[in-house]
């Protein structure tokens, strides 16, 4: 039985014939980048439900922290989304990958505090874009050349799960 994010992305993904509305705009092109921007949303609830259970109960997250991390890796992956198109169904288990880096990284951007604060948060944030260039540029050096379809040139999809070997 699929999930309700599951039936989304399979229904969207189904896609609609063009239609223009009275002002000549193109209506599918519009339905198109909303269904992306939904597709964010998603994606950055599962991040960062991630993050949270990573984080447990070891610390707190301040509120400008999360803002910060929301503005700063909705941006990114939309920008993502828009260039190699919908792959959450498939890269889910990736982007929950960099979850959990995203918040180990916080708690020890922390460095023993009670709090992960804005600027921990951006540290985190540059240790994670720092780590998935560096794991791109490996894979592009490997026998498996990504294509431009592959979700690592986006920069943030690039982890396997923890504990898994094939990737």
């Amino acid at each position: 039985m699929k999930t309700t994010t599951e039936r989304h992305f399979t229904e969207t993904a189904a896609g609609t014939p063009p239609r223009e509305d009275a002002a000549g705009t193109d209506t599918v092109a519009r339905a198109a980048d909303q269904s992306v921007e939904e597709a964010v949303e998603y994606v950055l609830s599962d991040c960062f439900f991630t993050v949270g259970q990573a984080i447990g109960m070891r610390m707190t997250v301040d509120h400008e922290a999360v803002v910060w991390w929301r503005d700063h890796f909705r941006s990114k992956f939309l920008s993502a989304m828009r260039r190699h198109g919908n792959r959450w169904l498939e890269d889910r288990e990736n982007v929950t990958a960099v979850g959990w880096l995203l918040a180990e990284r916080a708690v020890r951007q922390a460095a023993g505090r009670d709090v992960i604060d804005v600027e921990a948060a951006r540290r985190a944030a540059a240790d994670v874009e720092r780590y998935c260039q560096l794991h791109a540029q490996r894979a592009a050096r490997g026998s498996n050349c990504p294509t431009e379809a592959d979700p690592r040139l986006a920069g943030y999809w690039c982890l396997p799960y923890p504990g898994r070997e094939d990737d």
